[in-house]
């Protein structure tokens, strides 16, 4: 059962041509390019900033005048409701008022107009 191992493979490569060699170090020098980072210019950050601060404040305006919108809304509803019922006490009030009520006797059968 035992089986011969296949041959080892020759761990050295072949020579790489010049064209292959070439192509290796562009290929390693464009990758340590890439890692770094170039510098950020100034005028780039500032332009950053000034647009956040922008958005901020365009979206800060837009909550703002949607809040306002909805208090003159619910300022305007209260002051409705008050006045309806201002105006259903004022009529409860001018109602005429009976003198004297006169409650329906249990103990006498209705009358009956035949």
């Amino acid at each position: 059962m035992n089986e011969p191992s296949p041959p080892a493979e020759d761990p050295v490569s072949p020579p790489a041509t010049d064209v292959q060699r070439i192509l290796m170090d562009r290929a390693r020098a464009l990758a340590a390019r890439a890692q770094e980072k170039p510098p950020r210019r100034p005028m780039q950050v500032v332009a950053s900033i000034v647009f956040a601060v922008l958005v901020v404040l365009v979206i800060g305006g837009a909550i703002n005048a949607f809040l306002a919108a909805m208090q003159r809304t619910m300022r305007l509803m209260d002051e409705q409701e008050k006045a309806e019922e201002a105006k259903r006490v004022e009529e409860e009030r001018k109602a005429p008022m009976p003198a004297f009520v006169v409650p329906d006797d249990p103990q006498t059968p209705p009358k009956s107009d035949h």
